[in-house]
């Protein structure tokens, strides 16, 4: 079998070209069916069917047949592979059997060679026919399901490309090139083309984008990286490299470095950076992937630019002679190998006597096996001259050569990723060049790996496409290939770890693929095309983010399907629980619909998706984990059929995440359509009870409460029923009642705890804490028992500790204790964002200025309440915006501020009634500021009544603020002996509740010299 670069014949099995270094696929390397990034070319006869008529029909099939192989040599020449011929139509694939990365510049290059070649057929054919032959082409890049045909002998590929690229050919001028933008932009900066402006073409609905291929440039990496960034890191190697030459210039003999890395690791720029900045004397050369020069070319250019600047070894004629006939003109050893090694001996000889010289040799993984073995002769033979040979290359050359790690006279510099600082420092760098981002994504760093280009791909991508998941065809196909060259049983491995995720172990392997005895040695070879890396015990990971995203587009979507499907079942997902399960079956079920497969089967698994994506949506919001809960809930209810059962309890707790989350319509629209559809009693019941808290204007929580308990009860629902409690307690504390609320809140709590419903339970303990500080228990006491609850059901629970840590605020507050309250509120203040309640927008500042007024902080109180205000009015939160608008116009009335004040009262709602409690705090403010405006009577009616409201609770606070409220108001009026009475009733309150803060002001409030008549 010859070589499709070179055409030199191939040992058998063999998997490298021994002249050229080109990898060949053997019949175990590719999956029968997989996805991948192809480039696709069209190649069509323009004005075959005039031609027809003018030839003798032999005469037409012997130019037929010249011009068909002519197509077919130049697609060959570039690694393609002929996909099919379609009467005078020409289909080439690059990618197909293994993906190359540079399969779209192959393609490119492929595209003029044919027209060039068919130039010089067409001189011979006017010459003895008075012929030509016009061809048009059109090339696209994007992803294809390729799979073996076996009694076809072809690969066969199909998709969205294929279409698109023969389209392309179709819009095509005679002797024109067409190419697709992702094609112009695989194949870098090299491409000389122009637009030809958008095109409209069949089955695109939008007009499709063209180029027209004028040129290719000379692949220099230059023109492929970045290179015009600052150079970032890599201190450790640029000093290693030193040593290297240091060494060499020491000692007077030849060494090796290797520098190896995966591609796009900043190999090339690294050298480079070194060249620039120490400056030696040096010549470099690359190998290429496929037949553009001799065996030893490479070292010829790196002689070359030696002599171009140094004519130190023109003393070395003969030698110089040899080279010029051979590997100095066209890279071949002529006139043999052993005469190129001792002329190459002579010349460094002469060339290194007055200092080092470096010689580098980049992409040697393409490095033919002949040059291979002159770079080990000359390491060898120079003794005692200073050369440097730098030998670039990635991990495959290790595999060929391992010898080269344990050399001697060699360095061994592996590169491995930039450090997370070094890719932020980098990635800055590329944001500030392309001004389109202020700041670099966190996941786009993740998903980079340290790998420079990685980085750079994926910044320009997500900076086209304003999507951070974007995957770039440069990417795909730089991976791709790696991965596609694989021998069967690796890449099967390493198909089904990219089913398990990122990280994953040899026992999760061998649940999903049963290979138990072969898998630790295959992943042990992945380690070392550096694929996979091994982590702590049995487990691995792949080495980055990309490597796993690529391997996982590669699988076609049936066997991804499958994989999944399996793996659902398998006893390592059964442990992880219900969310890894229900996303296994999901992705599973996603991919049988994008097939069009819908049979009972997949229903099956669509409904067991639901099932376990919605327990694991219930159990997040247990936790008060939002975001999952959301995240999971959303997904169960997108795959659920209307009327399925337990659907309506996903929609009802979709609903209370989103009115959690703040997104309060949102959630109203679901609980609704739970009413509305569903004939589950108690997800009515639930969905009527956080609908009447939304809107209690329209029907009081605690009526529902009380309405919905007895379905709650019959049912055995103990969430429902701590949440009936709770709203039960709740209108008890509003009414001041908060011995009645305690027994409402300890049923609340011991239901929530049952249930293990962590919302709940620190819904309970925080009503709990409000009674302790409002309710006839002394603040010792209370806070104490405030406390002992949070060191009973606070540990591991955040959402607990958030809600107690608020009163507990207020009752240190209270003792005058400010940095145990300030250290409550900031813990409460950081679990609140965490959590992302969006009523704790409201709560933590409301509490907060509690403390601050509490300390006669008035503008720092003044500013957490205006913030409360503002984030009460944004979620619709009536109730809250009440209480808050009660403590501002309190705050604006102590000081002074009588018209702000009343202001801020007016804007309080509208209600028909108004518990005790209420009544008491509102019209002790209403009497302060009717007496400030000397409406006698109306004060002194307000003042009354709110007295009288206060005694009908069993809040000892509320009671002494009234108290102190209509103290206010009579010495407002001048009546200064009442006042001052109501001021030492207040005051006596409050010493006996240890409510420092209030006493204090009963006591400033007599002690405040009082004028009278």
């Amino acid at each position: 079998m010859p070589c499709s670069a070179c055409g030199d014949e191939l040992p058998a099995n063999a998997r490298y070209c021994p002249s050229c270094g080109t990898r060949h696929v053997t019949e175990d390397v590719a999956a029968p069916e997989s996805r991948k990034v192809v480039t696709v070319l069209f190649c069509d006869l323009v004005g075959s069917t005039a031609l027809s008529g003018g030839l003798d029909p032999e005469t037409l099939r012997a130019v037929t047949l010249r011009y068909f192989d002519l197509m077919h040599r130049q697609i060959g020449l570039y690694g393609g592979t002929v996909e099919k011929f379609i009467g005078d139509a020409v289909m080439a694939v690059f990618g197909v059997p293994v993906v190359h990365e540079d399969d779209a510049r192959r393609a490119l290059a492929a595209a003029l060679s044919m027209t060039a070649a068919l130039e010089e057929l067409n001189a011979e054919l006017h010459a003895t026919l008075g012929i030509r032959l016009d061809v048009r082409i059109g090339v696209n890049t994007g992803q294809v399901v390729s799979g073996s045909d076996a009694s076809a002998g072809q690969a066969l590929i199909s998709g969205e490309t294929v279409n698109v690229a023969a389209r392309l050919e179709q819009h095509a001028g005679p002797g024109r090139i067409l190419i697709g933008p992702d094609t112009l932009r695989s194949a870098g900066a090299a491409v000389r083309a122009e637009p030809v402006g958008a095109l409209s073409l069949k089955g695109k609905v939008d007009p499709f984008p063209a180029y027209r291929l004028l040129g290719l440039d000379e692949d220099d990496p230059q023109l492929q990286r970045r290179f015009d960034l600052r150079f970032v890191g890599r201190s450790a190697e640029l000093a290693s490299l030193d040593a290297a030459l240091a060494e060499v210039t020491a000692t007077r003999g030849a060494r090796r470095v290797l520098v190896h890395g995966e591609a796009g690791m900043g190999k090339t720029r690294l050298v480079r950076e070194w060249l620039h900045t120490r400056a030696p004397r040096h010549g470099s050369g690359r190998c290429r992937q496929y037949g553009e020069q001799g065996s030893l070319g490479p070292l010829g250019d790196a002689i070359t630019a030696l002599l171009e600047t140094d004519r130190t070894a023109v003393k070395a004629g003969e030698a110089l002679r040899v080279l010029a006939g051979g590997i100095l003109l066209d890279g071949t050893p002529n006139p043999s190998v052993e005469d190129t090694c001792a002329a190459l001996v002579q010349v460094l000889v002469a060339l290194s006597a007055p200092r080092p010289v470096v010689l580098v040799i980049d992409d040697c993984h393409w490095a033919g096996d002949l040059l291979l073995d002159v770079l080990d002769r000359l390491v060898a033979d120079l003794d005692r001259a200073a050369v440097l040979i730098v030998c670039v290359t990635r991990p495959e050359l290790l595999e060929r050569r391992p010898a080269l790690v344990t050399d001697a006279r060699g360095r061994n510099l592996g590169l491995k990723g930039l450090s997370p600082h070094d890719c932020a420092v980098l990635a800055t760098e590329m944001v500030d060049v392309a001004a389109h981002w202020d700041s670099v994504p966190d996941r786009l760093l993740e998903r980079a790996g340290g790998n420079p280009l990685h980085l750079e791909q994926l910044l320009a991508a997500a900076t086209e496409s304003g999507s951070q998941d974007e995957l770039p065809h440069t990417v795909q196909s730089l991976l791709g290939s790696r991965i596609d060259a694989l021998p069967a049983r690796e890449r099967r491995i390493l198909d089904h770890a990219s089913v398990i995720g990122r990280e994953f172990t040899t026992d999760d392997l061998a649940a999903l693929c049963g290979d138990h005895h072969e898998i630790r040695a295959a992943l042990l070879r992945l380690s070392r095309r550096r694929l996979v890396e091994p982590g702590p015990q049995s487990s691995f990971r792949f080495t980055s983010g990309l490597v796993q995203e690529v391997t996982y587009a590669c699988m076609s979507k049936r066997a991804r399907a499958e994989g999944h499907e399996r793996a659902a079942a398998l006893p390592f997902v059964q442990a992880a629980g219900q969310a890894a399960i229900g996303g296994h079956l999901e992705r599973a079920y996603v991919l049988r619909r994008e097939l069009g497969v819908l049979d009972d089967g997949v229903e099956n698994v669509r409904r067991r998706a639901a099932d376990a994506l919605g327990r694991a949506g219930a159990q997040a919001l247990a936790r008060s984990d939002l975001p999952w809960a959301e995240d999971l809930l959303s997904r169960s209810t997108a795959l659920r059929r209307d009327g399925e059962p337990r659907g309506a309890a996903d929609v009802r707790r979709l609903g209370e995440v989103r009115v959690a989350l703040g997104r309060t319509e949102e959630g109203r629209v679901l609980l609704e359509r739970v009413l509305s559809t569903s004939a589950d009693a108690v997800e009515q019941a639930h969905a009527r009870l956080s609908l009447a808290v939304l809107a209690p204007a329209q029907e009081s929580p605690a009526l529902v409460a009380a309405a919905v308990m007895p379905v709650f009860v019959a049912a055995g629902d103990e969430l429902g029923q701590a949440r009936a409690c709770l709203r039960l307690a709740q209108q008890c504390q509003s009414e001041g009642r908060h011995g009645a609320a305690d027994r409402w809140l300890t049923r609340a709590l011991a239901r929530a705890v049952d249930a293990g419903g962590e919302q709940e339970r620190a819904a309970a303990l925080g009503a709990i804490g409000i009674s302790l500080w409002r309710g006839p228990l002394p603040v010792p006491q209370a806070t104490a028992r405030c406390r002992s609850l949070l060191e009973e059901h606070g540990p591991g629970r955040r959402t607990v500790r958030m809600t107690l840590n608020c009163p507990l605020a207020v009752l240190y507050a209270l003792q005058h204790r400010w940095t145990a309250a300030r250290q409550c509120l900031a813990e409460a203040g950081r679990l609140a964002e965490e959590l992302g309640y969006a009523e704790t927008r409201v709560v933590i500042p409301l509490f907060g200025a509690l403390v601050e007024i509490f300390a006669d902080r008035r503008d720092q109180a003044r500013s957490l309440l205006n913030t409360a205000t503002t984030s009460a009015r944004e979620l619709g939160a009536t109730v809250l915006l009440d209480t808050v608008l009660v403590e501002s116009a309190r705050l604006h009335l102590d000081g002074a501020d009588v018209s702000a004040a009343a202001d801020i009262l007016a804007r309080l709602r509208r209600v028909d009634t108004r518990t005790h409690a209420e009544t008491a705090d509102i019209d002790g403010l209403l009497a302060r500021v009717a007496a400030a405006r000397a409406q006698g009577a109306e004060a002194l009616r307000l003042a009354a009544h709110a007295v009288s409201s206060a005694a009908r609770t069993d809040s000892p606070v509320v009671r002494a603020v009234a108290r102190l409220d209509e103290a206010h108001a009579l010495r407002a009026l001048g009546m200064h002996d009442r006042a001052e009475r109501a001021a030492r009733a207040a005051e006596a309150v409050f010493v006996a509740q240890g409510h420092l803060p209030g006493a204090r002001r009963a006591r400033t409030l007599l002690d405040e010299r009082i004028d009278r008549p």
